[in-house]
């Protein structure tokens, strides 16, 4: 697994979902309220992502740069990411590594995720500032002196005004990272992760997608259909 499927996929996935609003600062609480109620009471809508990793903790020293792509539909989404996809179901989490050749399955009682887990950053992180353009309030987040083993050490989220959507969010890594030279040799340096979303509302067509399209079978006999062929099945659900 690539560096930037591991930093994007910890996010999405690990970060424990609770509301954590209680010790931030006063004007950034109902702004980041804001954001979570968008992405919960939002029923359906696509988001384009680019992801980027940059070299430093300034400059735009590019070192990675990949696309993707969020689908939510009602109690299904679907993450498109760095030759992975996250499926989730109403009661049901599919991991698919491309790479790998491997569909992961759980039960999940956590519900849709979002491109975003504000309420899961909000566990580790404390807001610190706000900055205010014509479009976006910009926030910045850093790790709280409790926190410990996160993978970045401040965090910036910038939030449309409008409809409180992320059009942005760069996490800077609390870990050096190696990184190419131009003449090939390999530096350590600090980096950061910088991903945008592009929302798009306007969602015509109802999502058709279901479990049996990816794996067939149940408990231990469970098997991967065959369009996967070939790919390995994990069920985590019996352990």
């Amino acid at each position: 697994m690539n560096r930037m499927k591991t930093y994007y996929l910890s996010f999405f996935i690990l970060l424990a979902p609770l509301v954590f609003f209680g010790q931030q600062k006063k004007d950034i609480k109902p702004i980041l309220e804001k954001v979570t109620s968008f992405y919960d009471t939002t029923s359906r809508y696509n988001v384009a992502i680019k992801q980027t990793l940059l070299r430093g903790k300034t400059g735009n020293n590019i070192s990675e740069s990949y696309s993707g792509k969020f689908t939510k539909d009602k109690s299904y989404s679907k993450l498109e990411l760095l030759n992975s996809e996250v499926v989730e179901f109403s009661n049901v989490r599919l991991i698919i590594d491309h790479d790998s050749k491997a569909i992961e399955y759980n039960k999940t009682s956590k519900g849709v995720s979002a491109p975003i887990d504000i309420s899961g950053f909000l566990k580790h992180y404390e807001g610190s500032s706000l900055k205010s353009t014509e479009k976006q309030w910009i926030c910045e987040l850093n790790v709280k002196p409790s926190a410990a083993f996160v993978p970045c050490n401040k965090i910036l989220l910038y939030i449309n005004k409008d409809y409180h959507f992320v059009e942005k969010q760069v996490l800077f890594l609390s870990r050096e990272l190696p990184f190419k030279t131009k003449g090939g040799k390999t530096e350590e340096d600090f980096g950061r992760l910088e991903i945008s979303f592009t929302h798009d509302l306007t969602m015509s067509d109802k999502v058709n997608d279901k479990v049996s399209n990816y794996i067939q079978g149940s408990g231990s006999n469970m098997t991967s259909v065959k369009k996967y062929k070939g790919y390995k099945v994990v069920n985590l659900s019996n352990k």
